[in-house]
């Protein structure tokens, strides 16, 4: 499962995630995470039509859960609605972040909308949060030099002083 985590979010290898999240399968054919994200793998590789029985019985697991954002993500995905997907990501990085203080699996999230949309307002603040509490300050360095310019032409005094005060703050 880790494996193939790390091949489709890191990597963005979408074939070798394919392969690992079907091993898992042949093991335990209704394992709900490597459901999830052989449906997420087959559709990066452009392979919708393989996705869509997936998400279909990703629906039914996460019902049968009573998992409501699970479901809302694999109704999205099977609506192509790249909106609500992008919606249900977000709050899968916040979750991450915020809940759970898996500052890891939140950069991995908020990394996959700001890939769709490279402008997403709260994407970019949350990435560069993220990456911050992860101890890569570096790296979030330019996501605040961005949302302080974000923040600044859209006229959010709070989270540009937010982002002000980050650029200015040692290492």
């Amino acid at each position: 499962m880790k494996a193939g985590l790390e091949a489709l979010q890191t990597r963005h290898d979408p074939e070798t995630a394919i392969a690992d999240f079907r091993k898992v399968l042949e093991h335990t054919p209704d394992h709900y995470g490597a459901t999830f994200q052989l449906a997420a793998a087959l559709e990066a590789a452009g392979r919708r039509d393989e996705a869509r029985p997936l998400w279909e019985k990703m629906v039914a697991m996460a019902e049968s859960h009573q998992d409501t954002e699970t479901a809302a993500s694999a109704r999205a995905h099977l609506a192509g609605d790249a909106g609500a997907s992008e919606a249900v990501t977000m709050q899968a990085g916040l979750d991450a972040l915020y809940k759970r203080h898996d500052s890891a699996e939140a950069i991995a999230q908020f990394r996959k909308v700001l890939e769709h949309n490279p402008t997403h307002y709260g994407a970019t603040f949350q990435l560069a949060t993220a990456l911050d509490v992860a101890g890569k300050r570096a790296e979030a360095r330019p996501l605040w030099e961005k949302m302080l310019q974000m923040a600044e032409a859209s006229k959010d005094i709070e989270t540009a002083d937010k982002a002000r005060a980050r650029l200015h703050s040692t290492p």
